[in-house]
C-alpha cells in the first residue's frame, strides 16, 4: 500500500513537475527564438544590401571630393564672357583642365585636344583608384573614347589622308603599340590589319560602303559590349545605369534623324544608321523616319521623357531654323535626369558613373563656350547653347 502510494507521488512529479517546467520557459524560449530569428534576419538583409556597395565606399569618397573640383555654374558664367581664349584659360585655373591647358597653343584645335584629354586622365585615374568589380564596367565606358580615335583615323584613311599624331593620344585598349601601327596606316584594309586579334577585329573585317555605316557599326558594337559587361559582371544598379547609357544613345538616335532630314538621306536608309537599345524610341524610329516635317516629328515623340524637351526645342527652331536647338534641350534633360537620380543612388558604382556624365556634359559646354569665344558670340548667345 505504501509502495502503491509512493508509486503514485513519483508518477504525479514525474509529470506533473516537467509539465508545468515546460509551460513556464515557453514564452521566454519562444521571445529568445524569435528575437534570434528577428538577428538574422536583419544581418542577412543588411549583408546583401551592403556587401555590393561596400567596395564602392572609397571610390565613391574620391568622386565626391573631384566633384568640388568640377566647373560651377558661376564660373560656367563668368566663361561665357570671356573675350579671348586666353582669358578662357585663365579662369580654369583651379580646375582638372589647367594643366593640359596650359601647355596648349592659344588656338581653337589646341583647346579642345587638351579639355579632351584632361576627361580622358580623370577617366583613366578613377578607373585606376576604382574596386576591382567597377573596372570592367569603367573599361567598358572608355570604349566610347577609343571609338572616336578609331573613327578618326578610319574618316581619314576612307579619303586618303594622313592624321596629324599631335591630336591622337594613347587610350585604353588603343595602348601606343597599337597607336604607333595605326599612325603607320595607310589605307582601311591596313588598319583592319592592325586591329586584327583586339576587342574590335570583328567591326574592322567588313567592308563599309560609306563612312556613316562604319560608325553606326562602331557605335552598335561598343554600346552593346557596354551593357553585356553590366550583366556579365551583375553590376549592382546596373539597370539604372544602362537606363542613363540608352538615354543617351536616344538623344543620339533622335539628333541622327533631325540631321538625315536636314541632308535629304533616303528613308529607307536612315534606319541603318541609328544604335538599337530596345528602348520606347526604337519602337517610333518609322514613325519619325516617315513624318512630313519637324513639327510632326516632334508631336510622334509624344509619351516619351524628351517630349516636353522638343516642344521647347522646336520653339526655338521655329525662329532661326538651327537644330542646335533640339541638342542644347535634349542635354538640357538629360543633365537634370542624372541629377535627379543621384539622390537615390549615393553609393555603389552609380556615383562613378553619373560623374563621368557629368564631366562629359561639362566638356561640351567648355567646347560651346570656347567657340563661341573664337566666333566673337556674345555672352548671352553662348549662355543660351550651354546645358
Amino acid at each position: 500500500m505504501v509502495n502503491d502510494t509512493m508509486l503514485n507521488i513519483t508518477e504525479s512529479i514525474g509529470v506533473v513537475k516537467p509539465q508545468s517546467l515546460v509551460s513556464a520557459l515557453d514564452p521566454f524560449l519562444l521571445t529568445f527564438l524569435f528575437i534570434i530569428v528577428l538577428v538574422v534576419v536583419v544581418l542577412v538583409f543588411v549583408f546583401r544590401k551592403v556587401a555590393p556597395i561596400s567596395h564602392f565606399l572609397y571610390a565613391d569618397a574620391r568622386v565626391h571630393a573631384r566633384t568640388k573640383f568640377m566647373v560651377s555654374d558661376s564660373l560656367l558664367q563668368e566663361l561665357t564672357e570671356a573675350k579671348s581664349l586666353n582669358e578662357f584659360r585663365s579662369l580654369l585655373r583651379e580646375t582638372s583642365y589647367a594643366e593640359k591647358l596650359e601647355s596648349a597653343d592659344e588656338n581653337l584645335k589646341s583647346f579642345h585636344l587638351a579639355l579632351e584629354q584632361s576627361l580622358v586622365e580623370s577617366l583613366l585615374e578613377l578607373l585606376e583608384l576604382s574596386p576591382k568589380k567597377a573596372k570592367p564596367l569603367l573599361g567598358a565606358y572608355l570604349m566610347f573614347f577609343e571609338s572616336k580615335i578609331l573613327k578618326l583615323f578610319y574618316r581619314a584613311r576612307f579619303v586618303g589622308a594622313g592624321v596629324d599624331s599631335d591630336i591622337v593620344f594613347p587610350i585604353g585598349n588603343i595602348n601606343n603599340i597599337l597607336l604607333k601601327h595605326l599612325l603607320e596606316t595607310k589605307t582601311i584594309k591596313d588598319i583592319a590589319i592592325v586591329m586584327d586579334g583586339t576587342i574590335y577585329s570583328q567591326v574592322f573585317k567588313k567592308e563599309y560602303k560609306s563612312l556613316e555605316e562604319f560608325e553606326v557599326t562602331l557605335e552598335q558594337f561598343v554600346f552593346n559590349n557596354f551593357v553585356e559587361t553590366i550583366r556579365k559582371t551583375r553590376m549592382y544598379d546596373g539597370i539604372f545605369i544602362i537606363d542613363i547609357m540608352n538615354k543617351k544613345i536616344d538623344i543620339a538616335n533622335i539628333l541622327a534623324l533631325l540631321r538625315f532630314r536636314i541632308r535629304n538621306i533616303e528613308k529607307e536608309r536612315q534606319k541603318s544608321l541609328l544604335v538599337y537599345n530596345n528602348s520606347e524610341l526604337c519602337l517610333k524610329f518609322n514613325e519619325l523616319i516617315g513624318s512630313k516635317d519637324i513639327k510632326e516629328f516632334v508631336n510622334r515623340l509624344k509619351g516619351l521623357p524628351y517630349y516636353d524637351s522638343m516642344v521647347r526645342a522646336y520653339e526655338k527652331y521655329e525662329k532661326d531654323k538651327n537644330l542646335v536647338n533640339f541638342e542644347t534641350e535634349l542635354f538640357r534633360y538629360f543633365k537634370s535626369f542624372i541629377i535627379e537620380n543621384e539622390l537615390g543612388h549615393t553609393l555603389g558604382p552609380y556615383p562613378l558613373f553619373s560623374y563621368l556624365i557629368k564631366k562629359e556634359l561639362e566638356l561640351r559646354n567648355l567646347f560651346v563656350i570656347s567657340r563661341g569665344i573664337d566666333a566673337k558670340f556674345d555672352a548671352e548667345k553662348i549662355r543660351e547653347l550651354i546645358v
